[in-house]
């Protein structure tokens, strides 16, 4: 059982590695979404639907070859954060936390429109 009823954004970012990907399977797409908007908002970017849109043709693209689907994305991400030098850390952390999310979210999705169709 889960330490945390439902878990804050705040948390995604301090909680380990290990604990942060068992709680996010959990967690149903609209939570997900939730807290992907967040952590944007907390990288300076508002557009969810534009960067969320990004990403999946970044997937899409990405083929099971692909060792590091993971680095790819977080360098997608990047690229689209608005300039700034403010806190590298603390920016590095959040981009490593909102690319697992995002990652499960586009995941969840997909599953359920195959799972839709059947």
């Amino acid at each position: 059982a889960s330490c945390i009823k439902t878990m804050k954004t705040i948390d995604l970012l301090s909680c380990p590695e290990s604990t942060l990907t068992a709680e996010l399977k959990r967690m149903k797409s609209k939570e997900l979404e939730r807290h992907s908007r967040k952590l944007l908002l907390k990288l300076g970017l508002k557009d969810y639907e534009g960067v969320m849109g990004k990403v999946i043709k970044a997937i899409a693209k990405l083929d099971a070859e692909t060792s590091d689907r993971f680095v790819a994305l977080q360098t997608l991400i990047y690229s689209l954060l608005p300039e700034g030098d403010e806190n590298k850390i603390e920016r590095a952390k959040v981009v490593e936390r909102l690319t697992i999310v995002m990652m499960l979210l586009v995941a969840k999705k997909f599953h359920k429109i195959h799972s839709d169709r059947d």
